[in-house]
């Protein structure tokens, strides 16, 4: 029932936001909450690092929590704060919309709305902290003591270990474009666009600007 009316408020909250993104929002407006950034209350407390200002309100707060302890055995669930930044990143006070450019083109530093689409980039040096200071093109050790719970192709989950090799002798997750995508798949979901759930897709800054600028 907690979890119901957590998803039902958090409907009723984002709904408002996107009526009037996709329609024009004013500048400054978050793209999860749909209004100009403040001080939670009650405070967050999964993304309690934005609890200062904040775009998001306790029923964002509740997705961004549900879906870490989707990925997350209950003992690992502190082990990564960069992990959970990157859970966070629409409760960030800068995801917010600039009306002054037009749909499609990048608002707030590192938030793109495309069609049903939200892309959120993140830096290299953001991305390197999360990778654990390793490679970007290569696997990373950072979550193998965890390991991580993620989708399998033939439904429900499975427990992947990212620097594991597969069957074909690759690594599990070989580099973090690659995570960047199989984590997008289970990623909270806390903007609508025209009345549906937006599709989050994460991508590295790199990855990007060479799609974004042909």
């Amino acid at each position: 029932p907690v979890a119901i009316l957590a998803q039902a408020v958090n409907a009723m909250v984002v709904m408002r936001s996107l009526v009037g993104l996709v329609a024009g929002a004013s500048a400054g407006a978050c793209f999860a909450s749909g209004m100009n950034p403040d001080k939670p209350f009650p405070s967050l407390t999964q993304c309690y690092r934005h609890n200062e200002e904040a775009c998001c309100k306790s029923a964002h707060d509740h997705l961004v929590k549900s879906a870490l302890a989707d990925l997350l055995a209950p003992a690992c669930l502190k082990e990564y704060p960069m992990l959970e930044d990157l859970f966070c990143a629409l409760c960030d006070s800068e995801s917010v919309w600039n009306s002054d450019v037009p749909t499609g083109v990048f608002t707030g530093g590192h938030v793109r709305l495309q069609g049903d689409t939200v892309h959120l980039v993140f830096c290299e040096s953001f991305l390197k902290s999360l990778w654990g200071d390793q490679d970007l093109d290569q696997a990373t050790t950072e979550f193998d003591n965890c390991g991580l719970l993620l989708d399998s192709e033939g439904g429900g989950k499975r427990v992947v270990v990212p620097s594991a090799q597969n069957e074909a002798g690759e690594a599990e997750i070989p580099d973090v474009d690659s995570f960047l995508e199989r984590i997008s798949a289970i990623y909270p979901k806390l903007v609508l666009v025209n009345g549906a759930a937006a599709n989050v897709r994460l991508l590295s800054e790199e990855k990007a600007k060479a799609e974004f600028t042909r």
